[in-house]
C-alpha cells in the first residue's frame, strides 16, 4: 500500500470511529435490572425488582459443592460419593420449609399450580480445583443438572400428571405455560469457580 492509501484509509477509520461514539455511549448507560437469578424472558417481563428492594441472600440459601483435584467432592462439608451427588442436592432443592438447616422457603401462587412452596433465592455454588480432570468435571456438573431436572420432573408429574419431556416437546400453550411455572418455581440458580 502507499502512504497514501494508508492515510485515506485511516481517515476513513477515524470517522467511523467517531460516528459510532455517541451510539456507543448511549449503549453503556443502558440502566440495567437484576430481577431474579432466572434470566428467561418470561421473567424479564413480568418481574422487574424495585430498585429499593433488596436483594437478600441468606447463608443456609447457598449450597456449597466443593471438589478436589481427584475429583472427591463435598456437599455443605460433607463427603458425598459421586453417584449420590443428584440425590443429595435434591434435598436442597426441593423445598423443605419444615427443615430449618435446608434453604428458605416462601409460597407463591401461578396460574395453573396454585400456591406453591418454592425456595426463595437458593444458589448453588460449585468450586472446582483448577487440576481437575475435565471428564470429572463434566460428570460432576451433570450430576448438578440431573438433580434440577429431577426436581422439576417430580414437579410436573405432581401438579400436572406430565412427565417433564412431555410438556417441554409439547407444542400445546396450555404446556407451554405449564413448562414455564416449573421454571419459576424450580429455577436453576447456579455458579461455579475454579481455584
Amino acid at each position: 500500500m502507499t502512504k497514501i492509501s494508508l492515510k485515506i484509509l485511516s481517515l476513513i477509520l477515524m470517522f467511523t470511529a467517531l460516528s459510532c461514539k455517541k451510539e456507543l455511549e448511549t449503549l453503556i448507560e443502558t440502566d440495567y435490572k437484576v430481577i431474579e437469578f432466572e434470566y428467561g424472558f418470561d421473567n424479564y417481563m413480568n418481574n422487574f425488582r424495585s430498585e429499593s428492594d433488596p436483594f437478600i441472600i441468606k447463608e443456609r440459601n447457598i449450597v456449597i459443592i466443593n471438589t478436589n483435584k481427584d475429583g472427591m467432592v463435598t456437599i455443605e462439608d460433607s463427603f458425598v460419593e459421586d453417584s449420590l451427588i443428584t440425590t443429595e442436592l435434591l434435598k436442597y432443592i426441593i423445598p423443605s420449609p419444615e427443615n430449618e438447616k435446608m434453604p428458605i422457603t416462601i409460597e407463591k401462587e401461578f396460574e395453573l399450580s396454585g400456591k406453591v412452596i418454592v425456595n426463595k433465592n437458593l444458589i448453588i455454588l460449585a468450586k472446582f480445583n483448577e487440576k481437575l480432570e475435565y471428564e470429572k468435571y463434566r460428570n460432576i456438573r451433570k450430576s448438578i443438572y440431573s438433580a434440577y431436572n429431577k426436581a422439576r420432573n417430580e414437579f410436573s408429574i405432581k401438579k400436572f400428571d406430565k412427565n417433564l419431556m412431555e410438556l417441554i416437546n409439547s407444542s400445546e400453550e396450555d404446556d407451554i405455560t405449564k413448562w414455564r411455572e416449573i421454571r419459576q418455581a424450580i429455577p436453576i440458580q447456579y455458579t461455579e469457580i475454579v481455584q
